[in-house]
């Protein structure tokens, strides 16, 4: 997937291959437990963006899972057999100054005849290593397009959002 990235944003094709072996990734195995009471609101996980380069999801066993569209539209999205799911993620739009956009999204509650049943979802956070540049590609800024951000390294920025969330302190 990366490969195909670098090729769409001008870089070598390989461009991601040495920034994420051995990298920071994560594979979550996320349950959303049966709904037992009635739910103070429809939603399991409120709406996010995911700090990493990409998310890969491969199949959850419920839907649930919603995007945010550029018209302001929550759409579903179910990952069936053989597909996967991409999200852009927060270094991946800081790297291309916006060019590819973070990917927001959230978790619904299923219909209620499906409260009963468990949702599971195993997520890919395929993040860079720490010591990646995460500063504006140069085909990614030109006079329409200014530098969106701040040079920084992919453990500087997962630190500074870690802090944001309250994960770190």
């Amino acid at each position: 997937m990366l490969q195909a990235i670098a090729l769409y944003l001008g870089l070598d094709e390989h461009y991601f291959d040495n920034y994420v072996y051995n990298g920071n990734s994560i594979l979550r195995a996320i349950h959303y437990p049966p709904i037992t009471n009635e739910p103070k609101s429809a939603i399991r996980a409120e709406q996010h963006e995911d700090i990493n380069l990409i998310t890969l999801l491969v199949g959850a066993s419920a839907d649930g899972l919603e995007i945010l569209t550029k018209q302001n539209e929550w759409v579903p999205v179910t990952s069936l057999p053989e597909q996967i799911v991409v999200n852009v993620g927060d270094m991946l739009q800081r790297l291309t100054n916006n060019k590819l956009r973070s990917t927001t999204h959230r978790v619904v509650n299923p219909a209620r005849q499906f409260w009963h049943t468990s949702r599971f979802s195993i997520p890919f956070f395929l993040h860079p290593k720490s010591s990646m540049s995460l500063q504006c590609l140069d085909g990614c800024i030109d006079k329409d397009n200014p530098k969106a951000y701040e040079d920084a390294t992919a453990g500087e920025y997962l630190d500074e959002r870690l802090r944001e969330i309250g994960l770190k302190k």
